[in-house]
């Protein structure tokens, strides 16, 4: 955090000096425990995934897709690269991987490049996000608005541990982060068929491990959005269960989102 804050400063004092004119820094995003060890998806040059947010701060702009974020604590989000010989090791994701906003504030895409697993050490990748994790826009040179330490403070402190009560302990949440992990792993162009479809549901149920037990309300709930997907989508491959996962995905951060920012206290 204080490296952060340091990084903050020195961008704060850089407004007016850019060029081109620059956006206000973004929402500050709450990210959403992982629900576990969650493994990333791995390219040829790349391993990445998603994570479910939501927004802390409604008075600030929705982030474009592609804004760059840093984790508000190190300890909050960790890398734990796998070696050839299935051998674990647990590091600090934010000192190897980029966080990245992919559909406004209802998610963000983490990346490690395949070159830096390799020097790790690793063949493959998982993350795992604490509770009461949150990402923090990176400042940009020329700020007209940008994220003072108070107002960090006061969103990755208050404001979040606020949402752990009204967000992130509802089962809707928890559905929300099945269905992500889903939408995550699905191949696009892969074939869409009742026995990939079903292996898919397993896969991720069986990931999440046995401290989230598969008759919970929140595991129930992502069953019915994800037969509902099933039930309502014309597909030849996964795509279009890809899409409808991330429509409802989206929905129903919004809705919690909605609640939140309803209940949210004052500045």
């Amino acid at each position: 955090m204080k490296n952060l804050v340091t990084i903050l400063g020195a961008a704060s004092i850089a407004v007016g000096l850019s060029a081109c004119p620059v956006s206000a820094a973004p929402q500050v995003l709450a990210v959403m425990a992982s629900l576990g060890s969650q493994q990333m998806s791995c390219g040829s040059s790349i391993c990445t995934t998603s994570l479910s947010s939501y927004c802390l701060q409604r008075e600030r702009d929705v982030p474009t897709t592609g804004q760059a974020y840093l984790p508000a604590a190190k300890d909050q989000f960790a890398l734990v690269v796998i070696d050839k010989n299935g051998t674990e090791t647990s590091l600090p994701a934010s000192d190897h991987m980029t966080f990245r906003s992919s559909r406004g504030y209802s998610a963000v895409n983490v990346v490690i490049s395949k070159k830096a697993l390799a020097k790790l050490g690793g063949v493959s990748a998982k993350i795992i996000v604490s509770d009461g994790a949150a990402l923090i826009p990176e400042p940009k040179e020329g700020d007209p608005n940008p994220i003072s330490e108070q107002e960090i403070a006061y969103a990755t402190g208050s404001l979040r541990d606020h949402g752990n009560e009204i967000v992130d302990a509802l089962p809707d949440a928890e559905a929300a982060g099945v269905i992500n992990r889903m939408t995550a792993t699905i191949i696009p162009k892969a074939p869409a068929n009742a026995e990939t479809l079903e292996q898919l549901w397993h896969d991720v149920i069986q990931g999440l491990g046995p401290s989230h037990p598969a008759n919970s309300e929140g595991i129930r709930k992502a069953r019915e959005i994800y037969d509902w997907c099933q039930g309502r989508t014309s597909y030849h491959s996964m795509g279009g269960i890809k899409s409808c996962l991330e429509y409802k995905h989206d929905s129903t951060i919004m809705r919690l989102n909605t609640d939140y920012w309803e209940s949210q206290p004052g500045y």
